[in-house]
């Protein structure tokens, strides 16, 4: 399924649209955003009462019919929920994935809740009361389309539960953004406190427009990334690729963005990311490619985000090739996303 994102120099953010699919898409492994009815014509994510009742209805049906027969588990009813409701959201992902590199896993999560604390929309109190709640309302559900495997709860080295913690990370931080507040109390501990060990916190006013909060979110979460893998993360050191002026050319800049990746893949995050089909103009400065990366750490919630139409989608590699191409003062000219459930694939050009 084609997610479209607009020109990442402008927006710098996931903007997910959905394009029409064909009447077989709901059978399709790769059907995990586009979802149409029997006639092949396109339904939106939010359902009516008449649909969400049907629903009610037609998962109380399938519970009597497929848990009576003896081979049947949580796939089974999935698979035949999504086959008469193609709303019912993305696929468990498929294939076998690494553990995750547990330095690496944290500069990922922490990364992102910094740059949601900076940019002061909400207090970071309440975020981890409504993660809390999200975390317990939805993880039941998720460990159980993934029995008989277990989900190795807290433990962010297992891709099973990293996928859904970094899920509903960006999944509250997408809902409280529309709402973001300007000024706001929460509890703090430094010096500048007042006696009940409360401060007020008031938004840059640069950034009052609530819109900018994605784009902006985006650049920062890739920053606070890419200047740990460059710097090191709690002791831990990744050989990130420094950042190159200006005036170096386009198939080195290519280069580094391969290095970058390499460092994903053997941090566990992804079974393999290439850079592939590098096409350069005749000068060297500008260029067009494409990443793959396979069996990712993010693949369900990529997918649970872009189907919730989620401002914020928890692409870690878009976001840190387009800081690193930032740093190396390059604009990026387009960006697309395409995933499946066993990989994700990013259609990328710069100059």
């Amino acid at each position: 399924m084609l997610l479209s994102t607009h020109n990442l120099a402008t927006h710098s953010f996931l903007r997910v649209n959905q394009r029409e699919c064909s009447p077989q898409a709901t059978a399709r492994p790769r059907a995990v955003v586009c979802h149409c009815d029997h006639k092949g014509e396109y339904q939106p994510s939010s359902f009516s009462g008449n649909r969400r009742a049907m629903l009610l209805g037609l998962t109380s049906g399938a519970s009597f019919q497929v848990l009576h027969q003896p081979e049947a588990d949580a796939a089974d009813l999935f698979e035949f929920i999504q086959s008469i409701f193609p709303s019912a959201g993305p696929r468990p992902v498929s294939v076998p994935r690494k553990q995750l590199d547990l330095a690496f896993a944290v500069l990922l999560m922490r990364s992102s809740y910094n740059a949601a604390d900076a940019l002061d929309f909400m207090p970071m109190d309440k975020f981890q009361i409504e993660f809390w709640k999200q975390r317990q309302a939805e993880q039941e559900g998720y460990f159980d389309q993934y029995k008989p495997l277990k989900v190795r709860q807290g433990d962010l080295t297992d891709p099973l539960f990293f996928d859904f913690i970094s899920y509903t990370q960006y999944s509250v931080l997408g809902k409280e953004m529309p709402n973001g507040q300007q000024v706001f109390q929460e509890p703090c501990d430094t010096d500048d406190c007042d006696p009940k060990g409360i401060k007020t916190i008031r938004r840059d006013a640069s950034i009052a427009d609530n819109k900018l909060l994605p784009p902006r979110f985006y650049d920062r979460v890739g920053d606070n990334i890419l200047r740990g893998l460059q710097e090191g993360f709690r002791d831990e050191t990744f050989n990130a690729p420094p950042s190159l002026p200006p005036s170096a050319s386009a198939s080195q800049v290519v280069e580094n963005l391969q290095k970058l990746l390499d460092i994903f893949v053997s941090r566990g995050f992804a079974l393999k990311a290439q850079v592939m089909d590098v096409s350069i103009d005749s000068n060297d400065t500008k260029a067009s490619f494409k990443v793959k990366a396979q069996g990712t750490a993010n693949l369900w919630g990529v997918a649970s985000l872009s189907f919730r139409r989620s401002p914020v989608v928890n692409d870690y590699i878009a976001m840190v090739l387009s800081a690193y191409l930032r740093q190396c003062g390059r604009q990026v000219t387009s960006f697309d996303l395409e995933y499946t459930d066993t990989q994700i694939e990013e259609s990328w050009a710069f100059e």
